[in-house]
Order: C-alpha cells, then sequence, then structure tokens
C-alpha cells in the first residue's frame, strides 16, 4: 500500500485524495470502500487515477461498468501518468485489452492456486482446518457425554473451547480409523 501511495503522491495526487482498500484480494468489488469512496469523490472534468489497472478492477465487466460510469459523470480515467478518454475509440480499445489482461492474469492466479493446492493435498501438505481438540480428547467427549458425565458447557469449559465444538465432537462420526460412537 505505501508504495501505490507514493507512487500516488509521485503523479500529484494530494495525499488526503487517496482511498485504500487494505486486506482485500481476489476478483469481486465486494465490500471495497476505499474505491467507493474514490469514486464517488471525483467530479465533472476530473481525473480518476491508478497506479495498475488491476487495482481498481479485475474483469472486463466490472472495468465496463466503473469506467461506463466515470465517463457518464465527466470523469477520465488515469493510468500511471497517462489520461485516457474512454469515448475515444482507441482509448477504449486499449483500456478494454487491459481489461481482459487483468482478467487473464487473475484466472491464470486461480488456476496455479488450485494446481498448487492439489500438489500439496496430494504430498499430504494440505489437510484443510485442523480439530481444535486431539482425537483423543474427541472420543474422551463423547464417551463422557454418552455416559452422563457431564453437560455441553462442562465439558466446554474443562476443554477450553465453546460449545458449539463439543457439539460438534459429539454429534460428528469420529475420524477414519477410529472407533464409531452412538449419538446419546
Amino acid at each position: 500500500m505505501l508504495v501505490q501511495t507514493e507512487q500516488l503522491q509521485a503523479l500529484g495526487v494530494e495525499p488526503d485524495r487517496i482511498y485504500i482498500d487494505r486486506g482485500f484480494s481476489g476478483t469481486t468489488r465486494t465490500n471495497r470502500s476505499g474505491l467507493d469512496q474514490a469514486l464517488a469523490a471525483v467530479w465533472d472534468g476530473s481525473v480518476f487515477t491508478v497506479t495498475k489497472f488491476d487495482r481498481f478492477a479485475r474483469n472486463m465487466a466490472e472495468a465496463n461498468e466503473i469506467l461506463t460510469d466515470l465517463r457518464g459523470r465527466g470523469v477520465l480515467f488515469g493510468l500511471g501518468a497517462s489520461v485516457y478518454d474512454w469515448d475515444d475509440p482507441f482509448g477504449r480499445l486499449f483500456l478494454q485489452t487491459l481489461a481482459m489482461v487483468a482478467e487473464f492474469e487473475a484466472n491464470l492466479n486461480h488456476l496455479r492456486t488450485r494446481e498448487g493446492m492439489a500438489i500439496a493435498k496430494r504430498k499430504g501438505k494440505l489437510r484443510g482446518k485442523q480439530p481444535k481438540l486431539p482425537e483423543s480428547a474427541q472420543r474422551s467427549i463423547r464417551r463422557r457425554y454418552a455416559d452422563g458425565e457431564g453437560s455441553l458447557a462442562d465439558l466446554a469449559e474443562e476443554y477450553t473451547v465453546g460449545r458449539s465444538t463439543i457439539h460438534r465432537v459429539i454429534h460428528r462420526s469420529p475420524a477414519p480409523g477410529a472407533a464409531p460412537h452412538e449419538a446419546p
């Protein structure tokens, strides 16, 4: 974020006119309040500036929606030090090409991530979210609950987990290879 902020300031964007979304990734625009604030802060004759195309739109549809909205409000689009007019056929072609490349890159990243996860899973290095309690503790909880030796609240307090965790342990079948239990 700091690099982008510095780049925008070097392009002449005032610090109080820089809007940032922190902690967001992916291809959707949901809950990007920084982008929404930036889009709301431009007016007729101003330039909406970004450092990289994929920072504001990650697919063709989103780019088209935002750029069409900006054009309708008389706002130009600045990419780095260059300014593009959505009404100009060459500017539109260039920006649509950038949108297409951004969407392609996002799709490639998703594909690579899925491939990497599949390889890690085959190697046994991707096991998903690990249970909060070891299998031995889960067996003990199931046995004790079935024998009436403790309530959900008592067992949760004893094992320092939430009641919902105890509930899942009791009502979930045991891990493969573990002895099955009967529901109370």
